[in-house]
């Protein structure tokens, strides 16, 4: 006989009617035989028979019920209950089935949602076991020759599983009553451990805050090490130049053939100081310009440059400098490089230093400086390379990077006889990324070396006028390093007679200096009056205003500035011409200063109203003079 059920065809195996409290033990009993004969477990068979036992009780009071024992096509042993009326699914006996296996409720009649004729309970059989048609068979006869028991044995052996199911329960309990323990002490455990860590961490963090506030603190140190070192290395270099460059002048006076006549071993003596002197001078210039560079003031001054004249330049400027036979000096230009957009004193001086270098460590063969379109595959063609490439001693490489540390000099045999400060290269690779390029080198020892500077020919955005050296005259003659005229310098006198002017003022707080300007001015103006600080010029012009005055910008109390504001705003002085006497870079340093000042007046400049013109101190001679005062004439008209 065959059955359909909700989970499928159904293989019937006994059918039993319920209609008294007997046929519920019998029901109970049979569901707990087929339980075992079709695999289940002791809990398993108990749960299915209690069930079978609650829904059998409510099936009684609603006037008996059939029970249809079956397996399901899938591996489940069901037993179906067909009430003669309707069950409520409320009823206790179904919620308790619901909880012991699954219910499966009919759909049959109009209370379908509350009532049910059929219920099916479900049992999983165990995975793999197999129920063949033979296996029915047998089932089948082994349920009908069993003997039911008695209500009072169904009730014994109720009260067995009953006590089965509470010695159960209670190894469940102490189980897991164990097992809270080893989880208590597994918490603590974790806890203990939790609390070990987070304090660990905590020190950890303290330690990690105490040492970034300690390397804040160094940090801060060391930036105002950096700084207190940049100033003295700039006031020192200042207070340096001063003197220096007296002796120079004053050397130069004595080496003036206008001058006294010297013996052959006073002109040696004078010479000899002149050169001492003017290794200091060079030693002072590379700390003002490294000074300069690592404070920040350094700024590029961007504008047209041709390359082609620069290198004329550089040909011409450093040819003299090749002064052995056995080193040949040569300078190479592509015809396709064109104009280059960079600050061009700048790259000049760079370039002057590393062929400077190179003529100096080159025993023999040759020194080339080069100029050619880059070909940085990240920039394309849109670069210019330089390129100054010896035959010298070369460099190890070891030394390849620490050659532009400061002070740090390869030593080797041609030190002896070459003197150097080990600042031009450090400084030379600031100046390169302040222009927005790169310095590299590569060499071999005893092969020689390659210094290569390569520029954006547009430098990047930021990259503007500055204050970097404006005034700059390194050969005393007002010319850029291309031979453009400077605006603020003095031009060249060529081809004209000197000046010649009735009185002159020089304001300079240092005697030995105002003693070279009276001797360089001999000849040039009939009266020559002095002053040693602002004040006291201001004082002396007011009292007779002289034909022109020469100021230096660093003087003591009223600086240079403050002069020329004070010429500027009295009517009597705002006409009388001033030649600036003074450090090109201290020059730049007070236009620093007075920019600075524009931000607090809303940009309102501070002019520098008279002065005409700017001679440098450092390459001061009589040209240079004669070409100021020519400004100052041309400037009053014939």
């Amino acid at each position: 006989m065959g059955l359909t059920g909700g989970g499928g065809d159904v293989a019937a195996l006994l059918r039993v009617r319920v209609d008294h409290e007997p046929d519920v033990f019998a029901a109970r009993q049979l569901a707990r035989e087929i339980g075992s004969r079709v695999g289940l477990d002791g809990q398993d068979q108990v749960r299915l028979a209690t069930a079978l036992s609650e829904v059998g009780r409510d099936a009684l009071v609603a006037g008996g019920a059939w029970a249809d024992f079956g397996v399901r096509a899938r591996g489940t042993l069901v037993v179906t209950v067909t009430a003669d009326r309707p069950l409520a699914r409320a009823g206790s006996g179904l919620i308790a089935a619901g909880r012991l296996v699954e219910l499966e409720h009919g759909e049959d009649g109009e209370d379908s949602a509350t009532h049910d004729r059929t219920v099916t309970l479900a049992k999983p059989i165990l995975p793999g076991l197999f129920i063949d048609d033979d296996r029915l068979a047998e089932l089948r006869r082994s349920l009908a020759a069993i003997a039911p028991n008695s209500p009072a044995d169904e009730l014994r052996v109720q009260n067995n599983d009953l006590v089965a199911a509470l010695a159960e329960l209670r190894d469940n309990q102490e189980e897991l009553l164990r097992l809270n323990a080893e989880l208590e002490e597994t918490n603590r455990g974790v806890l203990a451990l939790y609390n070990q860590l987070s304090a660990e961490l905590e020190e950890t963090n303290r330690g990690v805050v105490a040492l970034y506030a300690e390397l804040d603190e160094r940090g801060i140190a060391l930036s105002r090490a950096s700084e207190a070192k940049t100033r003295f290395l700039h006031n020192v270099s200042h207070e340096l130049r001063s003197p220096v460059n007296s002796v120079m002048g004053l050397a130069r006076l004595l080496l003036d053939p206008a001058g006294d006549p010297l013996s052959d071993e006073q002109r040696q003596q004078v010479e000899f100081i002149l050169a001492s002197t003017g290794d200091l001078l060079a030693l002072v210039n590379d700390l003002l310009d490294l000074a300069k560079a690592e404070s920040g003031r350094l700024e590029a001054v961007v504008d047209e440059v041709d390359v082609a004249a620069l290198l004329r330049y550089l040909d011409g400027s450093l040819r003299p400098l090749a002064t052995r036979p056995e080193v040949s000096f040569t300078v190479e230009t592509h015809a396709d490089v064109g104009i280059l957009h960079t600050d061009e004193t700048l790259l000049a001086r760079v370039l002057r230093n590393l062929v400077s270098n190179a003529l100096k460590f080159t025993e023999r063969g040759e020194v080339v400086l080069t100029a050619r379109l880059g070909d940085d595959p990240r920039a394309g063609e849109d670069t210019v390379v330089f390129s100054v490439r010896d035959t010298g001693i070369g460099v190890a490489p070891d030394d390849l990077e620490r050659i532009f540390e400061e002070f740090y000099q390869v030593r080797t045999p041609l030190h002896a006889r070459v003197r150097g400060t080990g600042l031009g290269l450090p400084y030379a690779r600031r100046v390169i990324v302040l222009l927005d390029g790169r310095l590299e080198v590569t060499s071999e020892p005893g092969g020689g070396s390659t210094f290569t500077v390569t520029l954006p020919r547009q430098p990047a955005a930021g990259t503007g006028p500055g204050d970097e050296d404006e005034d700059v005259d390194e050969r005393g003659d007002g010319l850029s390093p291309a031979g453009v005229p400077r605006v603020g310098a003095a031009a060249p006198a060529t081809g004209a007679s000197p000046v010649h002017l009735a009185s002159a003022l020089v304001v300079d707080d240092d005697p030995a200096f105002r003693t070279t300007m009276r001797s360089l001015l001999a000849g040039r103006v009939d009266r020559i009056d002095e002053a040693g600080d602002g004040e006291q010029a201001v004082t002396a012009m007011r009292a007779d205003p002289p034909d022109v005055v020469f100021l230096d910008l660093m003087l003591p109390g009223m600086d240079g500035a403050a002069v020329l504001a004070a010429m500027s705003d009295d009517p009597t002085l705002r006409d009388v011409p001033v030649i600036i006497v003074s450090w090109s870079d201290y020059a730049s340093d007070v236009a620093y200063a007075e920019r600075g000042r524009w931000h607090e007046r809303d940009r309102e400049p501070i002019p520098f109203g008279p002065a005409v013109a700017v001679v440098a101190k450092l390459t001061l001679t009589e040209r240079a003079i004669d070409a100021a005062l020519a400004r100052v004439h041309d400037r009053d008209g014939p």
